[in-house]
């Protein structure tokens, strides 16, 4: 790495003028580093400011300390939490404020908002001091009841290491002195081979959008790295249609968020053809992917953005359903990973849409090919590889290798670090840059990896779950006031099976398993799950399990494991469009008796789900045990009286609450909780019919209404003596 050393003698305004005006000169972003004490970094800061202009956008992320009054309508301050809000907007200037904490997912975002010839500052405590700061952010990776003192800081020690070595960056730093040592490190020459072969401009891709053949049986995927206009074109290309041939065209996302540049794109072609903005918005509308599959609306054309962060069924479904469909994903998104869009989706597309087309973006289109923050991101946030590398031919299942890993080995290796990074991208479509740093920092993560000749096969990530042990908390967890980060696996059997011995047991939580490609569906991740058995079998842990959302194959797989299915929610998540399911396999007989209850409840609640909750989902229907339940067991009483109380939630009584009614009768009711009891109850109308029948408010009127009414009826109970399992 070849550095450019300023004497002391020359000004950092120089060297701040000389970057922009390089930046300006090959339309890059300028990336400028500042790290030292607070006082020092703002006698740079500020002056570096007052040099934009109103009409320019400059973006604080983190807290400025008291700014110049000049400076004070000029900047906008946003908390890096919510970096989604400027997600398609373009800015002149990033101030990230790592002293603030460093946010993964907001820098890789938030960078990509910054035009070419912008300004890019990071500042940072100073570099010896940065890994072991106590960076706020820490609390977003800690599990109850650790603190920042139980974080190494590898995250930040890897992320100085990639600055240190980072071409195209202007270096501002203060040591002992006020005197700031000035570097600039020399651009790496650019690169002949592009990322993407067959790579195509926006106007080609807003082309095959056009001519995309609506009504037929018709189908493109588009795939982009960020920046590269790829919801622009969508924008675009849904506007000219419109125009053309009024056609109805559905959006949808993960969220609306990201598809405010589909929109705003949209809107301004709408302008410039012609087209009435209310006829856009009658033909151009936003659908959730949930509500997009629960009521499946006529359209002529599907525009899904961002699927990768869409499970494939869904996609499935849509594929189903509409004839004409375009998927389109960054491969490094936000919402999660499109890495494994390809392996994922395109042989689904081969054989539901035989002749569909694929067309790549890669040309950025906010600033040129080369830009040193982008090669930076990439290699820091391990964003710069698109396949895993073969692994080794002719190996038998003696030479794999099973290993526990911690952050400093990680750090130590990059390789490897790179290739479990891979397959974890590839594997689940929520992977984010963040994950990175949960990889390297979170105290209460185990990450194992099986290798073969040195290669990674395959990894898994295990959360620990620690035993509570002070009853005030032990009871707000049981009640549902409180809700301790990294617990989830015992807060499930607490709140949602009504296993209250949970809380106080040791117990493990996959929350990722990954297997390279080539070796897939041949039994390497029923093999790492045997073997992290067989470690955990001699730890203290009484249980393993997992939460995920649930499809056919999933299930199969964890019960091929020798995992029990304790939990299906009842309502499909907004996002993926599954229901969360919870499995488990006990370690040692207190484990066995925490499934042994959780099963039960699971066994009670299923005649409630199969004939309310599944009626349109046989797979799921074929899974879920028979029994009629009889009376109301002791424990069943205690979540009623819960409910009543305020500490349940609806969902998680209501087949209970069918089960009380069998045994109660409603006489002791008043007329109007009667009826609603019938409404609810007996006959499951929806909340928004039982409030036009009752004239209440809505559901917290109702739900209030309904407690009362389960308050009455166990009273009855008690008093006649009503038998209890």
């Amino acid at each position: 790495m070849q550095y450019s050393v300023m004497s002391q003698e020359e000004n950092w305004r120089d060297a701040l003028a000389s970057a922009l005006a390089r930046a300006r000169a090959a339309n890059f972003r300028a990336p400028i580093l500042i790290q030292g004490e607070a006082p020092e970094v703002e006698a740079v800061i500020w002056p570096i400011l007052e040099h934009f202009a109103p009409n320019q956008r400059v973006v604080w992320v983190g807290a400025p300390s008291s700014p110049p009054s000049s400076l004070q309508m000029k900047l906008e301050v946003l908390e890096a939490a919510r970096f989604q809000t400027r997600l398609g907007q373009e800015i002149d200037c990033l101030i990230f404020d790592a002293r603030c904490g460093f946010h993964a997912d907001a820098f890789a975002a938030l960078t990509g908002t910054v035009l070419g010839g912008g300004l890019l500052l990071l500042l940072t405590p100073p570099a010896r001091q940065w890994p072991s700061f106590d960076d706020p952010d820490y609390q977003r990776i800690l599990a109850h009841p650790l603190t920042h003192q139980d974080v190494d800081g590898h995250y930040l020690r890897h992320l100085q290491e990639r600055l240190d070595n980072a071409s195209g960056w202007l270096r501002i730093t203060f040591a002992k002195s006020a005197t700031p040592i000035i570097r600039y490190t020399a651009l790496s020459p650019p690169s002949n081979t592009s990322a993407h072969t067959g790579s195509v401009s926006q106007s080609a891709v807003i082309t095959a959008l056009r001519t995309l053949a609506a009504g037929q049986q018709d189908a493109l995927a588009i795939t982009a790295d960020r920046g590269r206009g790829k919801s622009a074109s969508l924008g675009i290309a849904a506007a000219h249609r419109i125009a053309e041939s009024a056609e109805g065209i559905l959006v949808t996302a993960p969220s609306f968020a990201a598809v405010a540049t589909l929109f705003k794109h949209a809107e301004m072609t709408a302008t410039e053809l012609g087209l009435d903005q209310e006829r856009l918005k009658r033909h151009l509308i936003f659908i959730a992917p949930d509500d997009l599959l629960q009521r499946l609306p006529e359209a002529d054309l599907i525009l899904v953005d961002e699927a990768a962060a869409i499970p494939t069924p869904i996609l499935a479904s849509l594929l189903e359903h509409y004839p004409s469909v375009v998927f389109a994903t960054t491969l490094h998104g936000y919402e999660g990973t499109g890495q494994g869009f390809s392996l994922r989706v395109f042989p689904l597309l081969d054989k539901r849409r035989p002749g569909w087309r694929h067309v790549t973006m890669s040309q950025p289109m906010r600033w040129s090919q080369g830009d040193p923050l982008e090669a930076f991101i990439n290699d820091a946030l391990l964003l710069n590889q698109y396949q895993p590398a073969p692994l080794p031919t002719a190996w038998n299942e003696s030479e794999l290798c099973f290993e526990r890993l911690d952050g400093e080995s990680l750090l130590r290796s990059p390789q490897r670090l790179s290739e479990i990074f891979q397959l974890l991208t590839l594997a689940h479509y929520r992977t984010t840059p963040d994950d990175l740093r949960t990889l390297l920092d979170s105290p209460g993560l185990d990450v194992f990896v099986s290798t073969v000749r040195g290669r990674v096969l395959g990894a898994v990530l295990l959360s620990h779950e620690r035993p509570f042990t002070e009853p005030p908390l032990i009871d707000a967890i049981w009640r549902g006031t409180r809700r301790p980060r990294g617990h989830l696996l015992q807060q499930l059997f607490a709140q949602q099976m009504g296993v209250r011995e949970a809380l106080q047991r040791p117990m493990v939580r996959v929350i990722r398993i990954a297997v390279h490609p080539e070796r897939q569906g041949r039994g390497v991740g029923l093999w790492i799950l045997q073997a992290l058995k067989k470690i955990l079998e001699q730890t203290d842990c009484c249980l393993i399990g997992a939460s995920f959302g649930a499809s056919d194959s999933l299930l199969q797989f964890w019960e091929h494991a020798g995992y029990r299915l304790l939990r299906l929610g009842g309502k499909r998540d907004h996002v993926a469009g599954a229901y969360a399911a919870c499995v488990a396999m006990s370690l040692n007989s207190e484990g066995e008796t925490l499934i042994s209850q959780a099963h039960d409840r699971f066994v009670r609640r299923s005649a409630f789900d199969s004939h309310h909750a599944f009626t349109q989902e046989p797979w799921i229907l074929s899974r879920l045990p028979s029994q009629t339940p009889n009376a109301l067991q002791s424990g069943e009483i205690e979540l009623l009286q819960l409910f009543v109380e305020g500490s349940r939630p609806y969902e998680n009584v209501e087949d209970l609450l069918l089960i009380l009614d069998a045994y109660t009768e409603l006489t002791y009711l008043e007329e109007k909780a009667a009826t609603l009891w019938r409404a609810k109850v007996q006959q499951q109308q929806d909340w928004s019919e039982i409030a036009r029948l009752t004239g209440l408010s809505g559901r917290k009127q109702i739900t209030a209404q309904l407690r009362e009414c389960v308050r009455v009826l166990l009273a009855s109970l008690e008093t006649a003596g009503a038998p209890a399992g």
